[in-house]
């Protein structure tokens, strides 16, 4: 299984000497992790951090198993995020949570444009929060487990949306889900 992608650096560790298994987010294959070679060198370790943009030549014998990589830096990557510690911090949040998240070697396209979207908003202190909440809403709706926020579930109102129901996922108003606030 070979194939070039872009793909967005999640999670990098160790392995070996100078070698480096790294959990990589592609655009059209999904999550997966690949061996580089040489990726503890003073050359690569810059960019095989989290939020990094790559360009992936991904070689694997089968589709089972881990692969070789070979990666190019695209762009400055997280670099520009140094002097925003809260920055930093969100982005190594999307990382942990897209890794955790998504299910190895299966494309999620969608989710590769909500980070790509997400990683371009940390520039803007003051924006990229709610985008934040957005990248994942998004990648619960794409997995499956999409939230309703738009009207509440048991009056239809949209005032007042405050609470969301845990068996539904759907939004619940003020004064229908007050009863069972503590639920």
């Amino acid at each position: 299984m070979d194939f070039t992608d872009d793909a967005f650096v999640l999670s990098a560790r160790a392995h070996g000497d100078t070698g480096v298994v790294v959990e990589l987010l592609t655009e059209a294959h999904g999550r997966r992790a690949a061996y580089v070679a040489g990726g503890a060198s003073r050359r690569m370790k810059p960019f095989l951090q989290a939020g990094a943009r790559v360009a992936a030549d991904y070689k694997a014998r089968t589709s089972d198993h881990l692969g070789s990589a070979r990666l190019e830096p695209v762009g400055e990557g997280p670099s520009a995020l140094f002097d925003d510690p809260l920055a930093l911090t969100g982005l190594a949040a999307a990382a942990a949570v897209a890794q955790g998240s998504l299910p190895e070697r299966e494309p999620h396209p969608g989710a590769f444009l909500a980070f790509e979207a997400l990683m371009s908003a940390f520039a803007l202190p003051d924006v990229w929060p709610a985008i934040f909440v957005r990248f994942e809403a998004g990648l619960l709706e794409d997995l499956g487990f999409g939230l309703d926020l738009s009207r509440c579930a048991v009056t239809g109102t949209m005032d007042d949306l405050v609470w969301v129901s845990p068996r539904t996922g759907r939004a619940v108003s003020r004064e229908a889900g007050g009863p069972y606030a503590d639920k």
